[in-house]
């Protein structure tokens, strides 16, 4: 009841966004610009200032950031598996290309930093906030290979890499945490009032996000696909984190970071795959559906999984 009773206002938030767009308070205009602040200036915000502030040799922990993206890596090859079953099932490669980006690409910047600050305080954001860039960055390269590995047109394998390199050298969130990282290792500082006016900005980061997930949610699932937004679903939520949890655990990984990189791992689907979709010839309303499914379903798992750690803890 103690897990549910923290997590539950999160939640609150979100469907506060749903209602607020639902009433017309939000129009997609401003759905579109909001998102844009907390994505390019907000959330970078936030991770700047949590990683820049921080103690370096407490924060860095490689075996933490590798054994996590590990566990991406391994879901995402059995993502691959079960695609290639549904091809010859007649799933279709445009939707096979949705179907492993939304099993592996979690809504981390929206929902995992949120939801670690909100249950584990201003330490567990301080190492996701470290562990949150290697995460985005492989679940971003496997995306982009899964699209081209199911695209039907001519693969250019150069285009593809330099598609990666530039997505990943252009993420505000990504490059934002590693110069806080810099920061860090460096020992450097910046003037009070900077800091100070990064924190204000910080500040609105998180519960912004939160509206605006809710107010992205459509209901609209298609019966013809149910099946596999379902296991998309399942490996998101389930398999994945589960992964995770066995991997660093049996590597005797501290508990506050296993915690940390489990919650993370445990998101729902990222929204970022509806637009990555549109521009990589995957299934759009396929990609949706997921998102608002896993995000609802969320709901019970993450509980399940602080359940979890909890009893190993």
């Amino acid at each position: 009841m103690e897990i549910a009773l923290k997590i539950l206002p999160v939640f609150l938030v979100i469907f506060l966004g749903a209602g607020a767009k639902k009433l017309g308070f939000y129009p997609d205009v401003f759905i579109k610009g909001a998102n844009h602040l907390v994505f390019y200036i907000a959330i970078p915000a936030l991770l700047f200032t949590k990683l820049s502030q921080t103690s370096f040799s407490e924060t860095f922990d490689l075996d933490l950031a590798l054994l996590s993206c590990l566990s991406i890596f391994f879901v995402w090859l059995l993502s691959i598996f079960f695609s290639i079953l549904g091809i010859v099932s007649h799933l279709g490669r445009e939707v096979s290309g949705s179907f492993v980006q939304t099993a592996i690409h979690g809504n981390i910047g929206y929902i995992g930093l949120a939801i670690v600050f909100y249950t584990l305080g201003n330490d567990g954001l301080e190492i996701a906030s470290f562990l949150a860039p290697f995460i985005m960055i492989s679940q971003n390269i496997l995306s982009i290979l899964s699209y081209n590995i199911f695209y039907k047109g001519h693969k250019n394998l150069y285009k593809t890499i330099l598609n990666i390199l530039q997505g990943v050298a252009v993420n505000p969130i990504i490059v934002s945490a590693f110069i806080g990282i810099l920061f860090s290792f460096f020992n450097l500082k910046l003037p009070g009032f900077i800091n100070n006016s990064l924190k204000i900005v910080s500040d609105m980061s998180l519960p912004m996000a939160l509206l605006i997930i809710g107010a992205s949610l459509s209901v609209s699932l298609p019966a013809r696909h149910l099946i596999w937004l379902l296991l998309s679903s399942v490996i998101k939520l389930l398999l994945l984190p589960g992964a995770a949890l066995f991997l660093l655990y049996k590597a005797g990984v501290p508990f506050s970071s296993m915690q940390v990189a489990v919650t993370i791992l445990a998101v729902p689907s990222a929204t970022v795959s509806v637009v990555m979709s549109s521009e990589m010839a995957g299934n759009v309303k396929f990609a949706s559906s997921a998102v608002t499914l896993s995000t609802l379903l969320f709901i019970i798992t993450i509980c399940f999984w602080n359940y979890v750690i909890g009893f190993i803890g």
